[in-house]
């Protein structure tokens, strides 16, 4: 969950992207340091600025998702 949080803060989208770009062969990806490009990870942003992440681990990658977007859309 942590690793997703921080990918996701440092590259300043969600890690489902990342997961995507690596599945689509761009594999560059896994030199970058610290990203852990499984989706459940979600930037925060406020006033267009990343403010912080949400990460969520524990289930299925797609259910870690849906509650990462709850957390996120708790902050609203």
């Amino acid at each position: 969950a942590i690793g997703k949080a921080r990918t996701a803060a440092s590259l300043k989208r969600p890690t489902k992207a990342i997961e995507d770009a690596l599945n689509g062969g761009q594999y560059a990806i896994l030199t970058f340091p610290n990203i852990l490009p499984r989706e459940g990870g979600l930037p925060i942003f406020a006033d267009g600025k990343v403010v912080g992440a949400i990460g969520v681990s524990g289930g299925k990658s797609s259910e870690d998702a849906q509650v990462a977007k709850a957390g996120v859309d708790a902050l609203k």
